[in-house]
C-alpha cells in the first residue's frame, strides 16, 4: 500500500507539472511526501530526493471560478542565504523553453595564498584573508530547469597579504614596497599589504545533478586603494606603522572557479598579474574559500 501511494503521488506530481508547463518532474527516492487538500486548494510537497536531503518540490493547484491555477516551486541545489529578485518576463519558445532573468547578490570569504612570490617573503596563508561582495549580479538562464546561466556583476573586494616571520614590508625611497629584516631588539607581530578593489565579474555556470554545479569566468579588479601596515613591539612598547600609496597595480584580473559540492559552495581565484607595480615586491594573488 505504501509503495502504491508513493507511485500515485509521483504520478500526480508529474501530471500537475505537465498541466501548466508541459514538463516532466521525476523525483527518485523522496524522503517525505505531504498532500494538503482543501475546498479550493490542493498542495503536494516533496522533501528530499536521492543524493540531496535538502531538496524541496512544491506544487499547488487552486480552483478559481471552475478553473485552476497551478504554481510550482523546486528547491535549488545551492545555499539559499542570499535572496534573488526576478526581473523581466518569461518567454517561452516553440519548444517550451523559458528564459529567466534574476538579480542576485553574493558574498565570499576565504584565505589568500600568494604565488610566484619573492623568495624572501614568508606569507601566512591562514592569517591572510579575502572578503568580497557582489552587490548586484544579473543572471540569465537559458532553459526552464535553470541548468545553464551567464552572469554579469559588480561589487567590492578586500585582499590581505600577511607575513608573521622576521621579515617586514617597508617603503623604499622611490615609493616602491621593499622587504627588510626586523632589528634584533624588535619582537615582530605582523606585516601586511591590503588592497581594496571595485570589481566587475563575468561568468558561466552549469548545474549538474545531486547538488553539484560549476562556474568559471574573469573578475576585473579596479584597485583603488592599497596600504601597508606593520605592527611590532620595541622595548615593551607596541608600535604600528601605516603606509599608503604603495603603488598597487591599478587593474588586475582574477580567474574565478566556483564549485557547488553536495550543497557546499566554494571558490578559487587566481591572478596572473603581480599585485604591485614593477619595482615593488613581486607576488601574485591566489585565494580560496566559501562563496555564498
Amino acid at each position: 500500500m505504501k509503495k502504491l501511494m508513493t507511485i500515485m503521488v509521483l504520478a500526480a506530481l508529474t501530471l500537475a507539472a505537465g498541466a501548466q508547463e508541459n514538463d516532466t518532474v521525476v523525483i527518485h527516492n523522496p524522503r517525505k511526501v505531504t498532500i494538503v487538500t482543501g475546498d479550493s486548494l490542493q498542495s503536494i510537497i516533496v522533501n528530499g530526493k536521492e543524493g540531496d536531503d535538502k531538496f524541496t518540490y512544491q506544487n499547488t493547484i487552486r480552483l478559481v471560478d471552475s478553473n485552476y491555477v497551478s504554481t510550482t516551486r523546486i528547491g535549488r541545489d545551492r545555499w539559499e542565504l542570499i535572496p534573488s529578485v526576478k526581473v523581466g518576463k518569461k518567454k517561452d519558445d516553440v519548444e517550451g523553453h523559458s528564459y529567466d532573468n534574476e538579480i542576485t547578490s553574493h558574498f565570499g570569504i576565504g584565505f589568500t595564498a600568494p604565488t610566484k612570490a619573492d623568495a624572501r617573503t614568508d606569507f601566512s596563508t591562514f592569517k591572510s584573508w579575502e572578503i568580497f561582495a557582489t552587490i548586484a549580479q544579473w543572471d540569465h538562464y537559458f532553459e526552464r530547469r535553470h541548468r545553464n546561466c551567464v552572469s554579469l556583476g559588480f561589487g567590492i573586494d578586500w585582499k590581505n597579504y600577511r607575513m608573521t616571520g622576521d621579515t617586514r614590508f617597508v617603503k623604499a625611497p622611490d615609493g616602491n614596497v621593499a622587504l627588510e629584516k626586523y632589528p634584533l631588539q624588535v619582537s615582530p607581530d605582523f606585516s601586511r599589504i591590503k588592497v581594496f578593489s571595485l570589481t566587475s565579474n563575468l561568468g558561466y555556470t552549469h548545474v549538474f545533478d545531486k547538488g553539484f554545479w560549476i562556474g568559471f569566468g574573469p573578475v576585473v579588479n579596479f584597485n583603488v586603494y592599497g596600504s601597508m601596515l606593520t605592527e611590532y613591539s620595541l622595548y615593551g612598547d607596541d608600535i604600528e606603522k601605516l603606509e599608503r600609496h604603495i603603488r598597487q597595480r591599478p587593474i588586475t584580473i582574477d580567474w574565478m572557479l566556483r564549485l557547488g559540492i553536495m550543497g557546499v559552495p566554494l571558490y578559487l581565484k587566481y591572478s596572473g598579474d603581480n599585485v604591485l607595480k614593477d619595482g615593488g615586491v613581486k607576488f601574485r594573488s591566489l585565494s580560496f574559500g566559501l562563496y555564498l
